[in-house]
């Protein structure tokens, strides 16, 4: 526990530490900062803070020849600068780090690249950047791969990521995560392009879309390309998708389909009130009041069970 919080005849504390009211708040920001403190002394030790950018690039290019522990440094300086960096600069940076992937190297340089290509390779934001992304994408190595799918999570596919990725779900090896901290799966990739959408075939991109949200999102570029009896026979098997995009397009063309769905999903009461819901944005009087009669007998059922 912090001395100084914890006893009444200590020092009195500064004003801006008083909006700290617990002893455990204090303790905490202190560890932080001793943590921060040191990190930062190491960067300034390393002695990259100050240099040209040309100086760093070729400590970059340098890699596998500097000291362990070097890596995480020079990409938290890059990270400090790409903001400021010109597109000339930029590009200069994606020339080495292509030069860094091509390399062979040796094992603990390989994985600090990885981790590196992680951190800095969606911050490029220059169209050689895609050149790197392609070829960490097809990479033998996870994170190289998964640095790739982040880049274009935020950048959006170009067509050899398209063909890529379209390959993939033809031969029905598209990635999994091995981690659920990863935030951009390859199927979210296809379910998110209108053009793979349109490709592949709405039935392809629901198999491999991996949350509704993405399903979804899939659902509506086909909607705006296929008739409604077309979709609702495609999305059988992921009613309440559809349900969500007709909602959020607000089809009146679907309306027949979702009254059906009253009926057919009266037993998943889940279900049943998003379709209740759909009815409320796209529905008229006669259509909601029977929505709310089919739902006032299922929720009376239910009563009567408990």
């Amino acid at each position: 526990m912090t001395e100084l919080a914890s006893d009444p005849a200590g020092p009195a504390l500064p004003a801006y530490l008083l909006r700290y009211p617990n002893p455990w708040g204090l303790e905490h920001r202190r560890e932080k900062g001793l943590e921060e403190l040191r990190y930062v002394v190491a960067r300034c030790r390393f002695g990259y803070i100050g240099l040209r950018l040309d100086e760093v690039l070729e400590i970059v290019r340098r890699l596998d020849e500097q000291p362990a522990g070097t890596a995480s440094l020079l990409v938290d300086d890059l990270i400090d600068r790409i903001g400021a960096m010109t597109i000339d600069e930029v590009e200069q940076l994606v020339d080495v780090l292509l030069d860094l992937h091509r390399r062979d190297m040796p094992g603990w340089c390989r994985l600090d690249l990885d981790r590196g290509l992680q951190r800095l390779l969606f911050l490029l934001r220059v169209p050689k950047a895609h050149d790197l992304a392609y070829e960490c994408a097809r990479s033998e190595r996870t994170y190289r791969r998964w640095a790739a799918y982040k880049f274009y999570g935020e950048h959006g596919l170009d067509e050899r990521a398209r063909r890529l990725l379209a390959g993939q779900v033809a031969a029905g090896t598209i990635e999994q995560p091995s981690s659920a901290a990863y935030s951009y799966y390859p199927g979210a990739l296809v379910a998110r392009d209108q053009t793979l959408v349109n490709r592949l075939g709405l039935a392809a991109v629901l198999a491999v879309a991996p949350t509704t949200q993405q399903r979804k999102e899939a659902i509506e570029f086909a909607m705006a390309q296929l008739a409604p009896e077309t979709v609702a026979g495609i999305c059988e098997d992921y009613p309440q998708e559809l349900v969500w995009a007709v909602r959020s397009q607000g089809r009146t063309d679907y309306l027949p389909i979702i009254m059906d769905m009253v009926d057919d999903y009266r037993d998943d009461p889940y279900l049943l009130h998003r379709v209740v819901e759909c009815l409320t944005r796209i529905g008229g009087t006669a259509e909601i009041d029977y929505a709310v009669h089919v739902a006032s007998k299922v929720l009376e059922s239910a009563a009567v069970e408990l």
